[in-house]
């Protein structure tokens, strides 16, 4: 273990730091998502605790920002372990051309998906969705997208989720073979996109509401890009999904805010 920390201390650093940025603002653009019958329950919820006279976007974001930071250290070290172990973590400490370029290219085609398939498609099915255009993204909340969904989301869904179905995968059905086969890697992947997917709808549900079309559309979407993102993962490392995650959100973003 001490050998573990001295080696990957830097690394869950930066988890943490992570976490206690994404999370933060994430926390605060949670609440801006909510309707303000939501608001004032959890502006009264405070008070009755005797911590209504903090701002309550400042205490949603401590506390998340908290969660983001465990999440860090603690999937992030098993995540890590068991990545060692199945060959799916790389300790490389560059950042290499060849899978920096796939990340870009991901990066750009999934941005670019997740605005065109509202606006040419699903946006024409279902007014919410649109609607949900209308108002153009907070500082907080790309903050958040960028680093939360880059970072902290990478953490959990691929290191820690995906290196897990990986290693237990292996160990019951392929434990005579030294490494994962591929088709456990991909099922693996598959699992880890369909969680990252489901993921997504708590908050879906409270920014435009739920409907098969709307559910649909987030596993198509969210889905699809766990599955580049998990793709990227096994193949170059962490560091090229986060890059992508990251990039995606960027990307759609921007589009959102200047053209849509």
């Amino acid at each position: 273990m001490k050998n573990f920390i001295q080696i990957y201390w830097k690394t869950l650093l930066f988890f943490a730091i992570a976490g206690l940025v994404g999370g933060f603002f994430t926390g605060i653009s949670v609440l801006d998502s909510y309707p303000p019958e939501m608001q004032q329950q959890l502006l009264d919820e405070l008070t009755a605790s005797g911590l209504g006279g903090f701002p309550p976007d400042i205490i949603m974001g401590v506390i998340t920002a908290m969660q983001a930071v465990g999440y860090g250290i603690v999937l992030g070290a098993i995540g890590i372990w068991l990545g060692k172990k199945t060959g799916l973590w790389k300790d490389e400490r560059t950042i290499a051309k060849q899978p920096f370029i796939a990340s870009i290219i991901v990066s750009i085609v999934g941005g670019l998906a997740l605005i065109l398939s509202d606006v040419l498609f699903f946006g024409k099915y279902s007014e919410v969705i649109m609607s949900s255009y209308s108002v153009k993204p907070t500082i907080s909340y790309l903050i958040a997208a960028v680093i939360y969904g880059g970072v902290i989301e990478e953490v959990m869904l691929r290191l820690f989720w995906m290196t897990m179905v990986v290693f237990v995968l292996w160990k019951v059905f392929d434990r005579k073979n030294e490494r994962p086969s591929t088709a456990i890697l991909i099922t693996a992947n598959v699992i880890a996109a369909l969680l990252f997917a489901a993921g997504h709808l708590p908050a879906t549900a409270t920014m435009i509401g739920l409907s098969p079309m709307i559910v649909f559309r987030c596993f198509l979407l969210n889905g699809g890009l766990g599955l580049l993102f998990g793709w990227l993962y096994r193949k170059y490392g962490l560091r090229y999904s986060m890059i992508a995650h990251g990039g995606c959100h960027i990307v759609s973003k921007l589009i959102w805010i200047l053209f849509v």
